[in-house]
């Protein structure tokens, strides 16, 4: 495995492993955690470091790629040159999950939190596995073994492989199709949102004709998609008509919620109108469409509302997605992956719903040049919540800095620009890097005060180092 080092590498690595596969795998240099010590707890060797020896001396009968790894890498080139079996992981966990009925999570924002739930669910449930983008704090993994009847994907939009653009979600061959909500994002993949919707057109037309659709009704993108299809489909919603439709939401230390299931097998309570009851320890609106999500795709599968009750009420997130990192001096650190605008904006006000009487900061990252520039229009508007912002430079991630079509100064200009309340002195802020982003945070701090770190790159630490030195 080459790059084994990624989460969802290292993921199928470890399923791999467990299956009675023999897994060897090369990284750039030492992975960092999860990988690495979910690695080591597997007893899967790699090289810290790549070399065209890794693959010659390897004997392998299957070299997976990272999609992240291309032609400049020796150990690609070698495998290239020399004409050697090769794919990508998500050809991988279809082969070791054919047999399972596979339910697919994907759309713009959401997947992680909403795959997250429904693996917990259905281990809870009935014994069954997942894999996920991120580690599920009741687990401390992103990963588990199936023994029951399903396995549940994160179904990612981006490519494969270096030259193997296919969405990752198309290998999965989903039975069961989670759509939690359809924006335009990967504009260094997707020319236009055209580009990008085609691909879960193309999703929802290679269903089975005994598959089911699951769909939020309340994003008009899906509902097209969907509606376009002879597929069996439910959908699940608060602001429109829906099969399983929110009737009343109250947010505070949990997110509790009734739902109307117009699908419901008990005709007594179809007729009377009767609700079920729910709720969540997550915050905030975007987390009562995640467990909606999962709620709809359970009960139309037949699992009963009052299992999925308890074992929704137990979930405890996922790290990295409004994750607590601790209370200092009376200072609230929250540590999140946000990155798209409507992932931020929903994050804090998530946030502002939580702590209503507290102060906001909101430390941001944006991710990309190509995102950031594409996405501007709809980032400016993303921080009404907030009361203070700091905004780093930009991480190029993927591309070169050398190739930057905006900079972290427009960004901070136009937001500025739009919104009268960041012209106040101080209140919205550029930091060149992590050590000025901590010294304005330890010097301007108050008791109450709320810290929410939404960063994917260098910055990922920062709520971390911050509560070290408060």
């Amino acid at each position: 495995m080459v790059g084994i080092g990624g989460i969802a590498m290292s993921a199928v690595a470890c399923l791999l492993k467990q299956a009675g596969f023999e897994v060897l795998g090369s990284e750039s240099c030492e992975a960092y955690d999860p990988a690495r010590k979910v690695l080591a707890e597997n007893q899967i060797s790699y090289a810290a470091g790549y070399s065209a020896e890794n693959i010659k001396n390897s004997g392998a009968d299957l070299y997976v790629l990272s999609a992240g790894e291309d032609e400049n890498n020796p150990e690609v080139k070698y495998i290239l040159e020399n004409k050697l079996p090769r794919c990508g992981f998500p050809q991988v966990m279809y082969e070791l999950q054919k047999q399972s009925l596979r339910v697919v999570v994907t759309g713009t924002h959401g997947k992680t939190t909403t795959s997250g739930l429904l693996g917990h669910l259905l281990h809870n449930l009935d014994h069954s596995g997942f894999m996920v983008g991120g580690v599920l704090q009741n687990y401390a993994s992103n990963f588990m073994p199936s023994e029951g009847h399903y396995f549940v994907f994160e179904g990612d939009e981006y490519k494969t492989e270096f030259d193997d653009p296919t969405p990752k979600f198309h290998y999965y061959k989903a039975d069961v199709l989670v759509l939690t909500n359809l924006e335009f994002d990967h504009p260094d993949m997707f020319e236009d949102f055209d580009a990008l919707k085609a691909e879960f057109e193309e999703l929802v037309d290679k269903m089975p004709e005994d598959g089911l659709i699951v769909y939020n009704a309340d994003n008009a993108e899906l509902v097209k998609i969907v509606r376009q299809s002879n597929i069996s489909s439910v959908s699940f919603g608060i602001e429109n008509e829906a099969d399983f439709k929110v009737e009343n939401i109250q947010y505070g230390e949990y997110t509790k919620f009734q739902t109307h299931n117009s699908l419901s097998r008990d005709h007594t309570a179809k007729l009377l109108g009767l609700t079920e009851d729910y709720q969540t320890q997550l915050p905030g609106q975007i987390n009562a469409y995640n467990a909606l999500a999962a709620i709809a795709t359970l009960r139309t599968l037949g699992f009963g509302s009052n299992q999925i009750a308890l074992d929704l009420l137990s979930f405890k997130g996922v790290k990295r997605r409004f994750e607590l990192i601790g209370a200092k001096n009376g200072i609230t650190l929250i540590d999140d992956y946000a990155h798209h605008p409507t992932a931020v904006k929903e994050t804090l006000d998530a946030s502002k719903i939580k702590y209503p009487n507290s102060r906001i900061w909101a430390v941001f990252e944006p991710h990309t040049f190509s995102r950031t520039k594409a996405t501007l229009p709809e980032l400016i508007k993303a921080f009404g919540s907030a009361d203070r912002v700091l905004i780093s430079e930009i991480y190029p991630a993927r591309e070169k800095a050398s190739e930057a079509t905006i900079t972290s100064d427009e960004v901070v200009k136009e937001i500025q620009t739009h919104n009268p309340k960041f012209q106040i002195h101080n209140s919205l802020r550029k930091v060149s890097n992590k050590d000025e982003a901590l010294q304005i945070l330890k010097t301007e701090l108050n008791p109450h005060d709320v810290v929410i770190v939404m960063a994917v790159g260098s910055f990922n630490r920062l709520a971390y180092e911050l509560k070290e030195i408060l």
